[in-house]
């Protein structure tokens, strides 16, 4: 997964190098820019979203229950008196699925950044967007 998102970043950096010469071709290629961090943000953000519900792994327990917690409570279930155990709530997030959709999007809000003749801007105060308008 790091190495897909760092062939993507460099993809982006890159980008630049491939310029065309037509103002009427850098818009449009403004505008897949855009719809492509578009694409990249729903598809991080849904990775994200999978990776803490349903794609939990089964090796370490969640929340603050002890390392260990979901293996003891599947093994009390061979217990008649434990048999009706709930133990899927103490399974733990998938962190490096959830990173990597993190991280594929912020990747998709980058390109949209750029896509959409808007400009970020880390302040002292926190963050400025601004967006440029031509007519």
């Amino acid at each position: 997964m790091k190495a897909g998102v760092a062939c993507l970043i460099a993809l982006v950096i890159a980008s630049p190098a491939f310029g065309q010469d037509s103002a009427s071709a850098h818009d449009s290629s403004r505008g897949r820019l855009f719809w492509s961090g578009l694409a990249l943000g729903v598809a991080g953000v849904t990775t994200s979203v999978l990776g803490v519900t349903v794609r939990r792994v089964d090796d370490n327990s969640s929340g603050n229950a002890p390392p260990g917690t979901y293996q003891a409570c599947i093994a009390q279930r061979s217990d008649p008196i434990y048999a009706s155990n709930s133990c899927e709530s103490l399974r733990a997030k998938n962190l490096p699925m959830l990173y990597g959709g993190v991280a594929v999007s912020a990747l998709g809000a980058v390109l949209m950044i750029r896509g959409a003749h808007t400009t970020a801007e880390v302040t002292a105060n926190g963050f400025r967007l601004s967006h440029t308008i031509r007519f």
